[in-house]
This record gives structure tokens, sequence and C-alpha cells, in this order.
């Protein structure tokens, strides 16, 4: 038999075996509504529900003008979704879309077995409320230059940490500073027991109450509705006051 040949007879036999493969794979398609039933506008994540024992990138894909998704050629297991509702989708001014890819969705995780597709799947993005915290800093103990905004950094100077009920931190979002302080906002699930942590490395740290903040400390928050909320106001001072 010529090489040629040999090359012909090796693809019919690899021809089956990779439409097999390409056959056992599944698919899960929905849509990413509001919890009005609007379609939104949305970045999807789908990860595997379970570790796995090599590395396994989530995947992620943006949802067309009527809220659909989908995501193709999945082995089987099982998934989770979570959803990061646009920017652009407006929602109550107290009551903002929650990033349930920082927060958790609470859905249940999806089957996909071999082959199959999976359809039909909705995924309502939950509202939440508004976590705001101002920093006054009336001694200028703060350095004023500041990045524009984005995620609290990482700097010693000041930390503001939000622990979830998985024990896990988040930074809230940097608003705006000036001499008279720094403000910070995130969008926060209701109902959920979480704690505000807050420390600084140039200063002492005041809560409302007038009482030093001491490492460790942490300020309770649960919030029942988008009304209950208000200000968390601190007050940085320098060190010996």
């Amino acid at each position: 038999m010529t090489f040629m040949g040999q090359i012909a007879e090796l693809l019919l036999i690899l021809a089956p075996v990779a439409l097999a493969q390409s056959s056992g794979t599944g698919s899960v398609s929905g849509h990413v509504l509001s919890e009005e039933g609007r379609a939104l506008h949305a970045t999807v994540t789908l990860s595997f529900a379970a570790a796995r024992g090599y590395p396994a990138p989530p995947r992620r894909v943006l949802t067309g003008a009527n809220g659909a998704f989908t995501f193709a050629k999945l082995p089987a297991s099982k998934y989770v979704l979570c959803a990061q509702v646009a920017a652009s989708e407006a929602a109550p001014a107290n009551s903002p879309y929650v990033d349930t890819c920082v927060w958790g969705s609470g859905q249940t995780p999806i089957t996909v077995a071999a082959g199959q597709q999976v359809g039909g799947v909705v995924f309502t993005a939950p509202k939440g409320t508004w976590l705001q915290v101002r920093v006054a800093d009336p001694e200028h103990v703060l350095p004023q230059a500041v990045s524009a905004k984005g995620p609290a950094q990482l700097e010693p100077e000041l930390q503001v940490m939000l622990k979830g009920p998985d024990g896990l931190y988040r930074h809230p979002r940097f608003l705006s500073s000036g001499s008279a302080g720094r403000n910070y906002r995130m969008a926060i699930p209701l109902k959920t027991p979480m704690g505000l942590k807050i420390a600084s490395s140039v200063g002492n740290v005041v809560d409302q109450a007038g009482n030093q903040v001491k490492n460790g400390d942490e300020h309770g928050i649960q919030s029942a509705t988008a009304a209950d909320l208000g200000t968390v106001t601190y007050t940085l001072h320098k060190g010996g006051h």
C-alpha cells in the first residue's frame, strides 16, 4: 500500500471516532431576565460545578438583544451559571443588579449528559441594595493621589473590605477622593449577613459611634430591603489621636 493509501485508510478509521466525540458534547442555552421578566444584556459565565483534576477556565458569552445565551460543545458534567448585568441596563436608583459572579447565584447546578442539549434555562438577575462607605479624613492623613474609578486599591494606607457568608472578602468600588475623604460603593444582595472591615496603616479609624476600630473588628451588615441601609461612615485620625 502506498503512503497516500495508508493516510486515506487512517482517516477512514479516525472519522467515526471524531464524529462520536463531536456528537457526544452537549449544550446549555437560555435567557437572562430581570425579576420583572425583562430581557437583559449581560455577560454570562459557565463553570464546572465541582473542581476538576486539571485547569478548567470558565466560559463567558454576551447575551443577545433578547437576553439569549448559548454554550456549545460541553462535555458531560454539572455546571453553574452566573451573570454580570451590563451597566447600561436601567435599574431603580436604590436597587442595583447584584453581580452573581461575585456573590453567587444560588441557582441549582445544571446537569448535562453526553450529547444532551439543555434549553430553556432562565437566569433571573437579582436586585440588591447599595452599600455606601464614607471615610472622612479631616486631618488629611491619606495621600491625595488616587487612580480613576475602579475596585478599591490594595493599598496599605486604607483597606475597605466586605466579607460574605462564604468567608471570602470583596473590595467595594472606589467612587471618589478628595481632601475631605474617600467614598466607596458596592451592590450587595438583600437578606445576606456580611461583615465590613476597615483598616489603616497611617492613622486610627473611628466608627460612627466614636469608637476606635481595632484590627480584626467587623461591622455587621444585613439589609432586608433596599431602603434599610444608609451610608456607613468612618473617620480617620492621625496616629495617637
